[in-house]
């Protein structure tokens, strides 16, 4: 058996396939952990909406909110502060729930971004159920490895499908 001879351009080759292959494999491992961190997004803001559910949206709120969150509300003025927008649910009627469901999300670094459609059910003056729906935009950002909801802001649709 004979044996090849090793030239420069077959060393020149193999270096420049192993540099390529080592770029490919690392913008995968980035699409798998931007991947991983929407995941972990998205499965935050539907806690955030079944713990609203479950026990009202000033206690999910509590919880899922950064100290300093803004809040803007559809015809409403911006609230700024935790604690100032959770004296404010307070004031929503027993027996009203608000639920969410995210759309979309994506994540850059420590910050990232949900979307989708909210359904609030409530009772009107004559004790009908009433539901409106709307979409919601909110803007999270990692403190201590969680997600917190930094920004949230809602507007009212016509129907349950958000258009």
């Amino acid at each position: 058996m004979r044996n090849p001879e090793v030239t420069v351009n077959t060393v020149r080759t193999f270096f420049l396939s192993l540099v390529l292959a080592g770029l490919l494999v690392g913008c995968q491992g980035r699409d798998n952990v931007n991947t991983a961190a929407i995941q972990s997004l998205m499965r935050a803001d539907n806690a955030f909406s079944t713990l609203s559910v479950k026990q009202g949206f000033a206690t999910a709120f509590r919880q899922y909110a950064a100290a300093d969150a803004l809040l803007l509300p559809e015809n409403g003025a911006a609230l700024r502060g935790k604690t100032t927008i959770e004296q404010s649910l307070h004031g929503i009627p027993a027996g009203t729930t608000l639920s969410w469901t995210p759309q979309s999300a994506d994540v850059s670094g420590g910050l990232g971004y949900t979307w989708g459609i909210y359904a609030l059910t409530g009772a009107n003056t004559a004790g009908q159920t009433t539901v409106s729906y709307g979409k919601y935009l909110s803007i999270w950002k990692k403190q201590s490895g969680d997600w917190k909801l930094a920004v949230m802001m809602v507007n009212q649709s016509p129907g349950p499908a958000g258009s």
